[in-house]
């Protein structure tokens, strides 16, 4: 089983504001902004409030209110049709990167993004808590892969943002109906806030990641062969060089997927 590392959700420059760890610990994931998409901030609620109140009160921007909606894995936040699905889509250089590697079914996805943690201020309205820095990378999803979806098929799934894109590489991956190793769980899920997703190193910026040991030896596509570098306590953190870059595939070990699945089974 590969694992795959994904970035997903507002960033400085797409938003401009990390996404919010919500007072109480939900991970949300915001979506980049996009014009004329099917999906808009206003059609998204969590706790009572729009996702565009959410952006607003933070300061972000949702540019002409529509967002690219992806992934879609969060459940009742906006009325879903009949035979709704969740989906991740892909294309472009990612899906390339993707392709290349040779990501198929089984692989799981961990996805991740830029967040910080926020509170209610006297007026009631969510900001940003004090001392809490510029953001850190967080895993904040997951998704096994059940299907691999390409070409007219997509069409199918009128909901997802990727369904009305008319690109040669378009992709969608949906997920298994449960986890391969444990039949309890759904093929895909959320997760709120635990230290054991925090990619980021303490102290550090979001993009210095203090990944286990044993990723050290192990190819990462979409990172460079420099990116580990000495902290000064002895040990070595991974640097993203590439801030815009979006799937990192971990090469293949016991030691990785060992490590994912105990992320998901907590």
């Amino acid at each position: 089983m590969k694992v795959i590392l994904s970035r997903k959700g507002f960033d400085s420059t797409a938003g401009g504001k990390p996404s919010p760890i919500l007072p109480d610990d939900t991970l949300l994931s915001l979506p980049i902004p996009e014009t004329n998409s099917i999906r808009k901030y206003s059609d998204l609620r969590y706790g009572g409030n729009t996702y565009e109140d959410i952006i607003t009160q933070l300061g972000g921007k949702c540019g002409g209110g529509s967002c690219h909606l992806d992934p879609d894995i969060r459940q009742d936040i906006y009325d879903a049709p009949a035979g709704w699905k969740p989906a991740f889509g892909q294309h472009g250089i990612p899906q390339k990167t993707l392709h290349n590697a040779g990501v198929g079914q089984g692989d799981l996805f961990l996805l991740f993004g830029w967040f910080r943690r926020t509170e209610h201020g006297a007026d009631g309205k969510l900001r940003y808590k004090r001392g809490a820095g510029d953001g850190i990378h967080i895993i904040f999803g997951y998704l096994q892969i059940g299907k691999i979806v390409t070409g007219e098929e997509i069409a199918k799934y009128r909901w997802h943002p990727h369904a009305h894109m008319e690109t040669d590489d378009n992709c969608l991956y949906i997920p298994s109906d449960k986890l391969s190793w444990d039949s309890t769980k759904q093929g895909y899920g959320v997760f709120q806030y635990d230290k054991r997703l925090v990619l980021t190193k303490d102290g550090m910026s979001k993009s210095c990641w203090n990944l286990p040991d044993f990723f050290k030896g192990l190819k990462i596509t979409g990172l460079r062969s420099d990116s580990w570098q000495p902290d000064s306590q002895g040990g070595k953190y991974c640097r993203l060089a590439d801030k815009q870059g979006q799937e990192f595939v971990i090469e293949e070990s016991p030691d990785v997927e060992t490590w994912a699945k105990s992320l998901i089974n907590g």
